[in-house]
């Protein structure tokens, strides 16, 4: 559309007639396109068959429509986008309308209503009702005993099938003490709770290759520490976590975190369901949120098991139904909408966090929600916080579900389903589970709890000047993570161990991939984010004209760095630096596709390893 270009169907349109309300919130639905004689498009809802014949310039408007908006957010997404269309306001609403009435575009409410309508009752998923509950720990006995030490005292350890520890530490007297502690909460508390280290480790490991010889190599990839003594493993330990678990609900507890719970600042009853980033908060000290504390139920293991692994319907109804408003559904689309049914699993439960935000780096304040940053900057002591200090509460104020899971240092599982395993080394093990259960799992979701536990490591942490590097230099190959989405729309495989056997498929492309597609594709990705970033934060700058000189500054130098970023990798050769740091180049490659190739055999062969896991752990 441009100056000259008049906003309407193939039907006259009066400005000032009168037409019924509209719905809170509208979204374009999933329709395609025809091209038909004359110039003008057939329109065809692929969810429901309606259809609409309009002008090309009234899709392209349509396309920018794609989230949940307001009626008049959405005539101001399309004016804002096409200037020379300022004054048409009326006519685009009425040809929105008209849109809505014919099936064309997804009305908030009515996905509402079906959400809500009565089920029958579901019969509860096979296996055990009290989860099995995992620690995982690394070098951080002082941690860990902190951690049980508030399991002890705030959580009710009879309603735990089993209780774990797994170590994944390297140093011998970080084993040593860790097993110590276990033992000492096993005699003080009289539970049972079983230390899981490295010898316990390679037992199940035998047992397993004992029974599945054929899948030995996935095995071991997959939860053999010593195939991995150089390497970050989180993932490993959480593979081992699920291992432990096949067939019942899963609780896992980082060591640094604290089993408490704690209200946000301002809480709300309404239910929300986005891919919208997390809400966030800043302190100059713990002392300022500790009155926050939720006296009744302090415990986050019972809390996350309220809505673990049921039907999303059936979800709502324990939160209230009611509580879902069309506006509650502002940041979704019209995909995501089609994926969520009443029958949608709560696969994975996360909750927030006080205390330490998690991130290495502090360059991800400008991809906070905008009213988080609104909040911020309205305060030069809050912004202040944000830039120096570790005390942040980062959560969700109002039960809120997602297509995917984010990131939560006390996490549940419904390890009931098929869930897939975690690539085992290495950081962003928790981004990338997020996108393969997407995958695996089409129609499932996320539950984040508006509630939220401490997050403390130990030795305390704060932010140096070193923290604020926004260079995107060594992310090689983190692209590859950005193309499962893109995989999963092509994917038409229904039952889960089909589309995980889809996703190995993928790994094994990727493995087999040429060297000079991957720099290629890792260069396109660098030079896309970055200039993303950029844009982005140049229009935080120019809306911060009265915001704290300290939050222009950051955002200055960030821009600085990554427009150097930007230019280098537009101009020269890109480094092929990453994840191993120790590598670079085609000894890095090589790395990433050999690990490719073995996380392609480690996910057809799961399925089989999860129930030899179930029988050996009966």
């Amino acid at each position: 559309m441009n100056s000259k270009t008049e906003f309407s169907l193939d039907i006259p349109v009066n400005p000032g007639s009168s037409f019924k309300p509209l719905p809170d919130h509208v979204a374009f639905d999933l329709c395609k396109a025809y091209p038909l004689p004359g110039g003008n498009l057939l329109l065809r809802n692929s969810r429901t068959g309606k259809r609409a014949v309009v002008m090309p310039e009234v899709y392209t408007a349509l396309l920018s429509c794609d989230q949940f908006r307001t009626m008049d957010e959405q005539v101001e997404r399309i004016v804002d986008g096409n200037p020379g269309m300022q004054g048409q306001q009326a006519d685009i609403r009425a040809v929105l309308q008209s849109m809505l009435d014919s099936g064309i575009m997804l009305s908030a409410k009515k996905s509402c209503d079906e959400l809500k309508r009565p089920t029958e009752q579901v019969e509860p998923t096979h296996g055990e009702a009290h989860p099995v509950v995992v620690i995982i720990t690394w070098e951080r006995p002082a941690a860990l005993e902190r951690l049980l030490k508030s399991i002890h005292t705030n959580c009710d350890t009879n309603k735990f099938h089993k209780l774990y520890v797994v170590d994944d530490s390297r140093q011998p007297e970080s084993i040593d003490k860790n097993r110590e502690l276990v033992a000492k909460f096993a005699f003080d508390t009289k539970n049972t709770i079983q230390y899981f280290g490295r010898s316990e480790q390679q037992s199940l490991l035998k047992n397993l290759c004992r029974q599945l010889p054929e899948h030995e190599g996935a095995i071991r990839f997959l939860a053999d520490q010593s195939l991995w003594r150089d390497h970050w493993t989180s993932g490993l330990a959480r593979n081992l976590a699920l291992l432990l678990s096949c067939g019942h609900r899963l609780i896992m507890l980082d060591d640094d975190t604290i089993c408490d719970v704690f209200d946000p600042h301002r809480p709300k009853p309404d239910i929300t369901f986005s891919d919208r980033p997390r809400d966030a908060d800043f302190f100059a000290s713990e002392h300022e949120w500790v009155s926050q504390r939720m006296p009744l139920n302090p415990d986050p293991v019972n809390r996350h098991m309220q809505c673990l692994g049921l039907p999303f319907g059936e979800a709502l109804k324990v939160l209230g139904q009611n509580n879902l408003k069309p506006a509650g559904l502002a940041g979704a689309n019209a995909l995501q909408m089609s994926e969520l049914h009443l029958e949608s699993p709560v696969l994975v439960t996360e909750c927030g966090l006080f205390g330490c935000p998690g991130t290495n780096m502090n360059t991800w304040l400008p991809d906070m929600a905008p009213a988080s940053i609104k909040q911020m900057l309205a305060s030069r002591q809050k912004t202040s916080n944000a830039l120096q200090t570790r005390m942040v509460w980062v959560g969700r104020n109002q039960p809120h579900f997602s297509p995917r899971p984010n990131m939560s240092q006390i996490t549940g599982f419904d390890n009931r389903q098929d869930l897939p395993p975690y690539f085992p080394v290495l950081r962003g093990e928790d981004r990338l589970f997020g996108y393969l259960l997407d995958f695996v799992f089409p129609t499932g979701v996320t539950l984040d709890y508006p509630w939220a536990i401490p997050h403390l490591p130990i030795p305390k942490r704060q932010w140096q000047d070193a923290d604020r590097d926004f260079t995107p230099g060594e992310s090689f190959p983190l692209s590859f993570v950005e193309l499962i989405p893109d995989n999963k729309k092509s994917c038409l495989a229904d039952h889960p161990a089909e589309r995980m056997a889809v996703l190995a498929a993928f790994f094994a492309d990727l493995a087999a991939a040429p060297e000079s597609a991957l720099v290629a594709s890792h260069r396109e990705a660098v030079l896309r984010d970055t200039a993303g970033q950029i844009w982005h934060m140049d229009n935080l700058l120019n809306s911060a004209e009265a915001a704290p000189a300290e939050w222009q500054e950051y955002l200055q130098d960030g821009i600085e760095q990554l427009g150097e970023s930007f230019t280098q990798a537009s101009q020269n050769d890109l480094p092929i630096k990453g994840q191993p740091s120790t590598l670079e180049g085609a000894e890095l490659i090589a790395f990433w596709r050999k690990s490719w190739r073995g996380f392609s055999s480690a996910l057809l062969a799961w399925p089989e390893i999860r129930n030899a896991a179930s029988e050996i752990l009966r």
